[in-house]
């Protein structure tokens, strides 16, 4: 039998559906006695197809609304005062995530997915460092508690939000990546997770970036082959994001990530 090499596969985060209203009951009653709301039953959704997962990683745009909740000084959606953070709904979901694997990573959503309107501030710069402090200390927050890091997803890439926030524990993810954005992820992180049809984009970057990891996000063999011809077998994984059926999603991927020795 052909010797095979396993490729380690990262989430990025996974997308869960609103429950019914019977599927929420039953959760309910099967923890009964212990805490939780709609934010952990999709948590632990999130995190549950992930078997097989070198890095799992629970959340993705089902975080908006804890971290909403963690923020003091907003009217609905509007910062009306100095922004600051009450942490210990946060540091409740980083206790249950280091209590199923140590060190598990999280996603959520960058500050721009946010939706917040300056009432405050009136100040671009000063709204985006006031909004990037408060998410600095909800990390710290989550670290402390036992969260290995941060996925920050999002949907465009914000430069201010890269110097304020790329920091050795934090990951910019953005699963519908443009072509003219992979210089400006490159000139902050030293890694990238990159669709498909950016892998040979990413890989003409190697002369001009110090690229030390590659994430394939949704790749198949022949990807990861290409790759190899330009790095470091080391430096290649798989990436995921799950945006629907993700018990078969995640068993796919996991299944496509090897290659021959």
């Amino acid at each position: 039998m052909a010797k095979i090499r396993r490729v380690p596969v990262r989430s990025f985060g996974s997308e869960t559906p609103q429950p019914t209203v019977p599927v929420l009951a039953e959760w309910v009653k099967e923890r009964k006695g212990v805490a939780g709301d709609l934010t952990t039953y999709y948590l632990e959704e999130s995190l549950r197809p992930q078997e097989g997962v070198d890095l799992p990683c629970p959340g993705g745009r089902i975080y908006l609304a804890r971290i909403l909740e963690t923020f003091v000084g907003l009217e609905g959606e509007t910062l009306t005062r100095e922004p600051a953070v009450e942490t210990a709904l946060v540091e409740e979901d980083a206790r249950w995530g280091a209590a199923r694997k140590k060190g598990l990573w999280f996603s959520i959503p960058a500050p721009h997915l946010l939706g917040i309107r300056d009432e405050y501030y009136h100040d671009r710069e000063e709204f985006c460092e006031g909004i990037c402090t408060c998410y600095r200390q909800v990390m710290r927050a989550m670290r402390d508690s036992g969260a290995g890091g941060h996925i920050l997803l999002g949907d465009d890439v914000h430069e201010s939000e890269f110097e304020h926030l790329a920091l050795r524990r934090t990951f910019f993810f953005y699963p519908d990546l443009a072509e003219e954005d992979l210089p400006v992820i490159l000139e902050f992180q030293t890694s990238v997770a990159v669709p498909v049809s950016l892998l040979s984009t990413a890989l003409d970057l190697l002369d001009e970036y110090d690229l030390r990891s590659l994430f394939i996000v949704d790749g198949k063999q022949e990807d990861i082959l290409a790759a190899a011809e330009y790095l470091d077998p080391e430096q290649i994984s798989f990436g995921g994001y799950c945006t629907e059926d993700c018990e078969r999603y995640w068993k796919e991927l996991v299944e496509r990530a090897v290659i021959p020795r």
